[in-house]
């Protein structure tokens, strides 16, 4: 096995250190390199695509965080048109073009434009992900109406329960044209290309990793299969040990695929100066995702991002000003001055979901204030109200767990759902809110 392990494609990136037991970032690609595809195979077309661009591309960014202690994971996706700014260049370009430019590339290109650390690499081209799921016997998954591409060969012709093998696998995780057929039976084109691809791909990882976990994978025997398989199209960076490879499959035994939480990032449609159509990034609606790959609270903020108006209910004169120049030294955007009923009370109101803000107005008060939501205000907008007990404004905040707080904004749950359930909403925070189709769940009394 240890032989085996030695024999794996190597790649040297750079990556961020991470201490023993503490959570750890994979960085998933799946790559479009052709160098590994037979064009003589007569299923070469149904991976290969038409149209393709030259060079080579990742077809799929994924971030997989996991934590050894909590035995948790989370999954994010980027879609391939992101345009973001490139590592090491003055312009941007969509986020895939950015492994074309090198691996490296792509990496420093995660760390820097959403601060997120890259601690582990792992690359699968077409040729490894078809042996993969070959080797596991193919993917079980229900389809609720048949679905097709004729771009990249998916042809689920039957509703019903389907072993997806290597080809078809490979199919269902690239279709960006993917056609169902509506309660009439009419073939109907599902309008979110890469963002419903996206989510397809994040179900069929669930449905593969419970496929594996089914073979007992820390078995030896099944281990050194899988790991044939894939020594010859899988890339793996320097620092990937062999110790850690076989950690990292223990982890997963353990670990339920139903409770992998995984988000996408909001996005926007958006036209280049040059006519491209891209996708660009909703920043303040992305920050409590990344937020939470970051390894910190996913509503936290920065005293630079909330904006703090203050009332003197303390009966002091010029109280207003004194504190708004204070909280303005520690970071603070701040607003307005000016008058309360008086009150013994220091009071910090904060719109809905800016929990997080009004606890970091709160850590860098000496005093004690009480938290009180306000529905007239926006997001991580803040009023301070100061009233007789107030004492004087810190530089820097106490640390988070010494103040008591309202409950942080939860994660909400959204079952994958078939062409007929209706349009999912979309939220500022994390959450699993489908995009697009996907094949659906089996009824009760029925298992794939």
């Amino acid at each position: 096995m240890y032989w085996k392990t030695g024999r794996f494609l190597r790649t040297d990136v750079p990556l961020d250190q991470v201490a023993e037991g503490q959570p750890i970032n994979y960085l998933i690609i799946g790559s479009d390199s052709r160098d590994n595809v037979d064009p003589n195979d007569p299923n070469a077309g149904a991976f290969l695509g038409t149209g393709e661009p030259s060079g080579k591309r990742s077809d799929t960014i994924l971030l997989v965080r996991i934590d050894p202690k909590t035995l948790t994971a989370q999954m994010l996706s980027f879609p391939r048109d992101l345009f973001v700014p490139i590592a090491g260049e003055s312009g941007r370009d969509r986020i895939n073009s950015a492994y074309g430019r090198g691996r490296a590339v792509l990496v420093d290109t995660i760390r820097q434009d959403f601060g997120i650390a890259v601690n582990n690499y792992i690359e699968v081209d077409f040729r490894g992900f078809k042996g993969l799921v070959g080797a596991i016997g193919g993917v079980p998954m229900y389809f609720d109406t048949p679905m097709r591409d004729a771009n990249t060969g998916l042809d689920i012709e039957q509703a019903g329960c389907v072993s997806l093998d290597g080809d078809q696998a490979l199919a269902f995780a690239r279709s960006r044209h993917l056609e169902f057929k509506d309660s009439k039976g009419r073939w109907v084109t599902d309008p979110t290309a890469d963002l419903g691809r996206i989510t397809r791909q994040q179900i069929f990882v669930r449905k593969a990793l419970s496929k594996v976990l089914s073979l007992n994978p820390t078995d030896l025997l099944t281990f050194n299969h899988l790991l044939d398989v894939a020594v010859d199209s899988v890339t793996i960076d320097q620092s990937l040990g062999r110790g850690q490879l076989l950690n990292l499959v223990r982890q997963f035994k353990d670990l339920k695929p139903a409770d992998i939480t995984s988000y996408s990032l909001p996005v926007t449609n958006f036209t280049t100066g040059a006519g491209a159509a891209v996708l660009q990034l909703d920043e303040g609606a992305a920050k409590p995702i990344l937020n939470v790959f970051r390894g910190i609270d996913p509503g936290s903020v920065s005293e630079a991002e909330v904006s703090v108006a203050v009332r003197n209910a303390s009966g002091l004169a010029g109280r207003a000003k004194d504190v708004k120049n204070a909280l303005a030294a520690a970071g603070f955007a701040t607003g307005d001055t000016g008058n309360a009923p008086a009150t013994a009370t220091t009071t910090i109101r904060y719109g809905p979901g800016s929990e997080f803000a009004a606890d970091l107005v709160a850590r860098h008060l000496t005093g004690p204030a009480v938290l009180a939501p306000d529905p007239t205000l926006g997001p991580n907008q803040v009023v301070l109200i100061v009233g007789g007990d107030f004492t004087t404004v810190m530089q820097a905040p106490r640390p988070a767990d010494t103040t008591t707080t309202t409950a942080p904004p939860t994660t909400s749950t959204s079952t994958p759902t078939g062409p007929g359930q209706p349009a999912p909403s979309t939220s500022a925070g994390p959450t699993t809110t489908v995009v697009g189709i996907t094949p659906g769940e089996a009824p009760v009394g029925v298992t794939c």
